[in-house]
């Protein structure tokens, strides 16, 4: 991967990254970070930057907290609602193991900022911290951290304020991978990503997600997936036209002599291979606060072939 940081010449205003994305036809399948697992923590006000650091949160306990979760492969991310609330009983804190069939999240109730550092961070298995999160109450993450990137804050803030907070499903979240698909949101504990979601985009992913169906238009791909096995789900899924939550699974990934990958994905008809071509996109700006400029991995791929089944 190629990145840089650039300086602008003066008086030069570069496109934001998200309006540049769109006008480029940039595919948002195949662009869900890596996460194995999430601690979300409840923080109200403003947030800075560097989220655990300058958020209003002690800076010692935030290098405690970051060192932690990079010891347990976790993803930190604060999480704040538009309602008023007390925290004197204690703020909201989430610890999710994004997956399919073996994801989970559990929320308990944190009344002092030491309390995270005693936190059993292992995501292997749920740890019996708190409330185990059924299947009704799935959370979505709408990212607006504007401190990070400003087209987070100008694509976010609209959807969060349209969707509301629906019994606390609903929170603004900081950075969470992909400034320029915004406005971004994440569906926890499933991992599913979507980019580019608007208001009206917003209602009907949440609707859809609660009906076990996925919205295809916005779908980026799951975070448990690697991006060139996302990339091969949302083929099979656009051919075969199949929405539900779990109805395709990428298995394997098997590279080839010529460079391309083979994949193999199941789906309630059979077995399905896609052969997946790889190659960087023209470099471009990927988010705007930093400046950054990259050549984005760009994807293609064969029709599937079916392997096995009907």
């Amino acid at each position: 991967m190629s990145v840089q940081t650039t300086t602008p010449p003066e008086g030069w205003t570069p496109p934001a990254c998200a309006a540049l994305s769109q006008s480029l036809q940039e595919p948002l399948c195949g662009t869900a970070p890596r996460v194995s697992g999430w601690l979300l923590i409840e923080q109200p006000g403003p947030w800075g930057r560097d989220r655990l650091r300058q958020s209003r949160l002690d800076p010692v306990l935030g290098d405690a907290l970051a060192a932690r979760c990079a010891d347990a492969g976790v993803r930190p991310a604060l999480i704040r609602t538009r309602q008023r609330r007390d925290l004197a009983a204690g703020r909201h804190v989430y610890l999710a193991r994004p997956g399919r069939a073996d994801g989970w999240a559990e929320r308990l109730l944190v009344r002092e900022y030491r309390e995270l550092l005693d936190l059993d961070l292992t995501v292997d298995a749920p740890p019996g911290l708190g409330d185990r999160l059924d299947a009704t109450e799935s959370l979505f993450l709408v990212c607006t951290h504007g401190k990070k990137d400003a087209c987070c804050a100008s694509f976010g803030r609209p959807v969060v304020t349209g969707l509301g907070h629906r019994g606390g499903r609903v929170w603004e979240s900081t950075h969470v991978g992909g400034d320029r698909f915004a406005a971004t949101m994440v569906c926890l504990p499933s991992g599913i990503y979507y980019g580019r979601v608007t208001g009206e985009a917003a209602e009907h992913i949440v609707a859809e997600h609660d009906r076990g169906r996925l919205v295809l238009e916005h779908y980026r791909g799951r975070c448990t997936d690697d991006p060139v096995l996302q990339f091969a789900e949302h083929t099979v899924r656009a051919e075969r036209s199949l929405l539900g939550l779990d109805d395709v699974i990428p298995l394997s990934a098997v590279p080839r002599q010529d460079g391309d990958t083979d994949v193999l994905v199941r789906h309630p008809g059979g077995t399905d291979r896609v052969r997946v071509r790889t190659t960087r996109a023209e470099p471009r700006l990927t988010a705007c606060s930093a400046g950054v400029v990259d050549s984005p991995d760009r994807f293609e791929a064969a029709p599937p072939v079916r392997l096995s089944g009907s």
